[in-house]
């Protein structure tokens, strides 16, 4: 224990000092004590610290349109942050989100350095293989999200000459950082998910933790963003096989706290895998910071929908959002959780003409969502198209504040919906449109000199 408590602190100042320089001229040093047991690498990927909290980006949500900034509360901050609001990076320094998916990268790819070292034996064989399918998913969970915001969005016609993330796979930090094609990118991460579903367990003790469960979600969520909605579909339907726990949002016993301040608790029965967006780069969707719902979105949740209660707080004349399945406002949840497995699942069944099955996975979830004192009012479509757009705005409503909106833009923008998003800046307005190249973050700048 006192060598994983050592080398923890060692590796927290490297990662809280680092700029991109420091980083690479770090020299060895043999006395530091490493992890070198099966319960050293246990111990270094069940920590949530590193692993799970604040690991995740969240410029993807500032950059979303389910809000907008009080003007004045935009008016407080300086230039540069002004122009992030109106999707402009004059400067990107560390931490940052690519340096904050790339912390649990190294631990993953220390743990799989040292696994080798160690003899497989019938005796250890299990938790040897739950350590590698779990540095495995953390690998390629992590990779998914960098591809999410550093990278277009998946186009097979153009997918190999698109740029993506860099995939570092070693903990050497003299190793030059190379960035993969899209393709790559997601056909690494998809054979990490793979690969780390054939080890895991089926549940896990805890939802920091992954499973067979969490593989087959991250996979329909890789392939729900790749638009290869068959794929996405077989591993929201496996998730589902194994369990598919919802909170009923009447039943206190769920987990919902009703007078609560935050009244969907962390850690609740609906999470598969928990992680947390990180508090570095996030400016105006944090409610504190003025960040306020969209009235239009706002005005889509009807009067006996729950959701409305405890997603959201009246603050003056708008509404503000009080975080969701993390259990406090100031960091918001991005993990997986089966209220989106069964929106994957429903999507992908409208998109192959099963309406029928669509929307029976979509009035499954939303009955748990509505006050049981009014009779629940099953949504209906008359054909598939009508039963897609349906899905997704219940997508985009369930799904809130989750980091998943600007995905979901880019993906439906290569399919025609045409979104963009505007916003307001003293008296001029500005947009987003459809397929604008500022719609893929930059690599931060402290970065560049370091990255091909």
């Amino acid at each position: 224990m006192l060598k994983i408590v050592q080398t923890l602190l060692i590796i927290g100042i490297v990662f809280c000092q680092w700029s991109c320089k420091d980083y690479l001229d770090l020299k060895s040093d043999n006395t530091l004590l490493v992890p070198t047991s099966l319960n050293d690498f246990q111990a270094l990927l069940n920590n949530p610290v590193n692993m799970n909290n604040g690991t995740t980006p969240s410029l993807v949500e500032d950059w979303a349109d389910d809000y907008f900034a009080l003007a004045s509360r935009v008016e407080l901050f300086d230039v540069q942050i002004q122009n992030r609001y109106v999707w402009e990076i004059d400067q990107l320094l560390y931490p940052n989100d690519w340096s904050t998916c790339y912390r649990p990268i190294y631990y993953a790819n220390f743990c799989l350095e040292g696994l080798p070292k160690i003899e497989k034996t019938d005796i250890n064989k299990a938790q040897y293989d739950r350590i590698k399918g779990t540095a495995l998913f953390f690998r390629a969970y992590f990779y998914l999200k960098l591809l999410w915001t550093f990278s277009p969005a998946y186009d097979e016609a153009t997918s190999t000459t698109d740029l993506g993330i860099v995939l570092k796979e070693d903990t050497d930090f003299n190793t030059r950082s190379v960035r993969s094609s899209v393709e790559e990118g997601y056909q690494k991460m998809l054979k990490d998910a793979q690969d780390a579903l054939a080890l895991l367990p089926v549940l896990s003790d805890i939802p920091t933790q992954p499973s067979k469960v969490a593989a087959h979600a991250l996979l329909a969520r890789a392939y729900l963003s790749m638009r290869k909605y068959d794929k996405a579909l077989f591993h929201a339907d496996e998730t589902l096989k194994i369990s598919d726990d919802l909170m009923d949002y009447n039943k206190p016993e769920d987990g919902v706290e009703t007078t609560a301040t935050i009244p969907l608790q962390k850690y609740n029965k609906e999470t598969i895998f928990y992680s947390e967006m990180n508090s570095y780069q996030s400016i105006f969707f944090m409610s504190s910071n003025g960040g306020r719902i969209d009235t239009v979105l706002y005005a889509n949740f009807g009067e006996n929908d729950l959701r409305r209660q405890f997603y959201f707080v009246k603050s003056g004349d708008y509404y503000q959002n009080r975080g969701i399945y993390t259990g406090a406002n100031f960091r918001y949840f991005s993990g997986l959780a089966f209220d989106e497995v069964y929106l994957i699942r429903a999507e992908c069944k409208a998109r192959l003409n099963d309406m029928e099955g669509a929307m029976e996975d979509l009035n499954h979830l939303l009955q748990y969502r509505y006050d049981n004192k009014v009779a629940f009012l099953r949504k209906v479509a008359f054909d598939s198209k009508e039963a897609l757009e349906i899905i997704l705005l219940e997508r985009r409503k369930s799904l809130i504040f989750r980091g998943l909106r600007l995905v979901d833009i880019k993906r439906l923008n290569k399919e025609g919906y045409n979104i963009s998003i505007k916003r307001f800046l003293g008296d001029k307005e500005y947009n987003l449109l459809p397929n604008d190249s500022r719609i893929v973050f930059r690599l931060p700048d402290d970065l560049k000199p370091f990255v091909d």
